[in-house]
């Protein structure tokens, strides 16, 4: 089992490849199903992000009133990334 996608706005999935550095998409997945769930995200556009097993799904939940938060704030729809400090620059 996992749990994915419910983080992004689905209205952008059009624009993914404009953007010059791929966005992320947060997943949580049982060991057996990340493999699989790592490609369906990349295959998307998107670079996976797991945040551990089915257990984490919880968070995933609690961050779509921060997303829609954002983009109700004046943002709008947006695109996401999470890096390790130096992986966001534009190659």
């Amino acid at each position: 089992m996992l749990k994915a996608f419910n983080t992004n706005f689905a209205a952008l999935y059009e624009r993914i490849d404009a953007e010059p550095v791929r966005p992320g998409t947060l997943f949580a997945s049982d060991p057996e199903a990340r493999d699989i769930t790592e490609q369906l995200i990349h295959d998307a556009g998107f670079d996976p992000i797991y945040l551990g097993d089915l257990g984490q799904a919880r968070l995933l939940e609690s961050l779509i009133g921060v997303t829609m938060g954002v983009a109700q704030g004046g943002l709008g729809p947006f695109f996401y990334r999470f890096s390790r400090p130096g992986g966001l620059s534009v190659g």
